[in-house]
């Protein structure tokens, strides 16, 4: 028998990973819990959305676990205050591993990994942790409190995130390398030396041709039909 999971948040990235958690995870998703005041609708992926304020009546914590699941608002606060808000509710947070993803690493509360994701031996998540597929984490890496590691990154080993990190698309962190909390490092970024707490590294984008898409085919022959 599956255990009963209250899920937070109602957008994109609830809808997302309440796929994997109906997919093959040991939950079963009863309702949906959103602020009192962003509370538009009863039905959300055809289960019942409750109010926050009336989550301890209708489901309470001594028969589900709770996942928060949001995105990166604030630096991932706005996951860390939802989750603080259940705990002092007394919920039990749940977790997803993807199956497919094997290996010796520990998992804080109310993270989640995904397919394709790539751990190497002995990292530790702290909590609030989301990695997409894709991520490669190297060995004996700590990746604090609610970081965010998005989908093809890559972290060295023994590197250390700092709380409220967040790593974009294709970026790259090196061997060793410490990241301070609430560090941004976008998309396509290297990180090779050590960066204090608050750093944003941003990559330029890369420049247009000076052909257009019809003018580059007619002189390229390996796009031509």
């Amino acid at each position: 028998m599956k255990k009963k999971l209250l899920m937070f948040g109602t957008g994109k990235i609830s809808e997302c990973i309440s796929y994997f958690f109906e997919r093959d995870s040991e939950f079963e998703i009863c309702a949906y819990a959103v602020d009192d005041v962003f509370k538009s609708s009863k039905q959300f992926n055809n289960k019942p959305v409750v109010k926050l304020s009336e989550c301890a009546a209708q489901y309470p914590s001594s028969d589900y676990q709770v996942f928060v699941a949001v995105g990166y608002q604030g630096m991932n606060q706005l996951r860390r205050i939802k989750i603080d808000f259940f705990k002092e509710n007394g919920y039990v947070f749940a977790n997803y591993q993807s199956p497919s993803v094997k290996g010796n690493f520990s998992l804080g509360e109310n993270s989640i990994v995904m397919d394709g994701a790539l751990i190497q031996p002995c990292v530790k998540f702290g909590n609030n942790v989301f990695v997409w597929g894709g991520a490669m984490i190297g060995h004996h890496a700590v990746i604090e409190d609610n970081c965010w590691l998005t989908g093809g990154c890559l972290i060295g080993g023994s590197v250390r995130m700092g709380l409220n990190s967040f790593i974009g698309l294709g970026a790259v962190v090196g061997h060793e390398v410490n990241i301070g909390e609430k560090c941004m490092l976008g998309a396509g970024t290297i990180a090779c030396k050590s960066i204090p707490a608050g750093t944003v590294l941003v990559a330029p984008n890369t420049e247009p041709h000076r052909l257009n898409s019809d003018q580059f085919i007619r002189m390229s022959s390996c796009f031509r039909t």
